[in-house]
């Protein structure tokens, strides 16, 4: 089996924003921390109040940062580091680790972290050890959150209307047709909606729903299965056959074909035309009352208030995903699983013990608890059993994604297959990041779109890309 190195193509450099206003750089002053924080749903508030009160418990001075365009730069600036921590969604850790560019972060795993009987591994959450630690054995990353999707529902609407919580996905229906038949008119006339979605941009926050069906259909073991993309001969070469609709993506088909039966063929369960709207369209609607659920992820509350420019004046909550007929239990699907905190390798010995020391610290009881409080519902990747979160946990929403990561089995797909992580928008489920949900809901008679013709059109993408993929993951024709 051959394995080659990669060699990492250059980005210019875009500028960032500097919250703190800093003045950023390679010279690290003495007791100082530089942090770089992807600028999305979980706001920036958390990160300043654990830097405060790291700097309280430690003397060190935690200079951080908030950008939107760091991945865009992420290769040149691991060449010459701006900051000691990088955290984001969508880091290509792997490929960065393999070309000597990332912190080995052993060390940190196997250390204590203060005010816990636990070392930082053991602080983990359930699945992020296995996901951070490459072939070789070694420890490049930290899991950044561990995450919650679904339907996010108006609480006060269902008492008012007496609907309840629907637990089976026959129940989802039912409760969609009733909303539609009641006619609820908002104070400006509008209509009320059973959900509101964005197909413009945001099409993909309904896998959060699809693949928690997938897992209730198959089980974990058909997730696993699918994200070793290895073939039934244990084979590199042959992965492409993880996505056979007739076997191993059975489920995977069932479960977007009960999309396309609950959304596709009734559009009047959706807002009017969810196939264009944006993302800050949908959010409107639903903090404005116009409709009663509305599929998202962890960063609901913050984000929804933020693009909305509205304050919930009603409570929230995440259900759990209603189950479908033969169901193998309930599954939260770990949204943002693949969000990534790395320490780059070219910065000063002084400053990467100063870094693991910040993220043993994040660990820890205080910092895991800002976190939810600051980012209004969401968590980090580590285990809270150890936390206190009963003054939070008076927060509907809040509540309920604690209750979907400690009640229900937990599923990924983040695959550490070489295959998967060098190509990954090519073969992640959809293949390509070609979703059919807008273009189902546009033409939902169009063959092409329903679950058969999906199933098939993924499984052909899949071979035809393969050996390309293979290749450019390293692996000869044998592998």
């Amino acid at each position: 089996m051959s394995k080659k190195f990669f060699i990492l193509p250059l980005v210019m450099a875009t500028g960032f924003l500097c919250l703190t206003g800093c003045d950023k750089g390679v010279n690290r002053g003495v007791n100082e921390l530089y942090i770089t924080v992807y600028d999305g749903g979980y706001g920036t508030k958390w990160i300043d109040e654990v830097s405060k009160q790291y700097e309280a418990a430690t003397g060190v001075k935690v200079i951080w940062s908030a950008d939107q365009s760091i991945l865009e730069r992420m290769d040149s600036e691991l060449d010459a580091p701006e900051s000691d921590i990088y955290m984001s969604h969508d880091i290509r850790w792997q490929e960065y680790a393999e070309s000597g560019q990332l912190e080995v972060l052993d060390d940190l795993y196997e250390s204590k972290v203060e005010g816990t009987d636990k070392t930082f591994k053991e602080r983990l959450c359930q699945g992020a050890e296995e996901v951070s630690r490459l072939e070789d054995g070694h420890y490049y990353k930290v899991c950044y959150t561990q995450g919650a999707g679904g339907f996010v529902y108006n609480m006060d609407m269902f008492e008012a209307n007496g609907w309840s919580v629907p637990t089976t996905y026959n129940e989802l229906k039912t409760l969609c047709q009733t909303i539609v038949n009641a006619h609820i008119t908002t104070e400006d006339l509008n209509t009320v909606v059973p959900i509101a979605w964005s197909g413009a941009d945001r099409e993909y926050y309904w896998d959060y729903i699809v693949f928690e069906w997938w897992a209730q259909l198959g089980g974990a073991e058909a997730i696993n299965q699918y994200k070793a993309y290895m073939g039934d001969d244990g084979k590199y070469n042959t992965g492409y056959q993880v996505y056979n609709p007739a076997t191993n993506h059975k489920e995977f088909v069932q479960a977007y074909k009960l999309w396309h039966e609950l959304i596709a063929q009734n559009q009047s369960f959706s807002n009017e035309n969810p196939q264009s709207a944006k993302l800050v369209q949908a959010n409107s609607m639903f903090a404005n009352g116009q409709a009663a659920m509305i599929p998202y992820a962890q960063w609901a509350k913050y984000e929804i208030q933020q693009n909305s420019g509205t304050q919930f004046n009603f409570d929230i909550a995440m259900m759990k995903t209603p189950r479908v007929e033969g169901a193998k239990g309930d599954f939260n699907f770990n949204v943002g699983f693949g969000d990534s905190i790395i320490i780059p390798n070219n910065i000063p010995e002084s400053s990467k013990e100063t870094a693991k020391d910040f993220l043993r610290y994040l660990a820890g009881a205080e910092a895991c608890k800002t976190f939810v409080k600051e980012a209004r519902g969401a968590f980090l990747a580590f285990d809270y059993s150890i936390v206190d979160l009963d003054e939070l946990l008076t927060d509907t929403y809040v509540k309920s994604i604690y209750d979907k990561l400690t009640q229900c089995t937990q599923v990924n797909i983040c695959s550490m297959n070489p295959v998967a992580y060098i190509n990954g928008s090519s073969i992640m489920p959809w293949i390509g990041n070609e979703y059919y949900y807008s273009k189902a809901f546009a033409e939902p008679s169009n063959t092409n779109y329903q679950a058969t013709a999906v199933g098939n059109t993924i499984y052909s993408k899949a071979q035809a890309g393969w050996g390309s993929w293979v290749r450019l993951a390293g692996f000869g024709p044998n592998d």
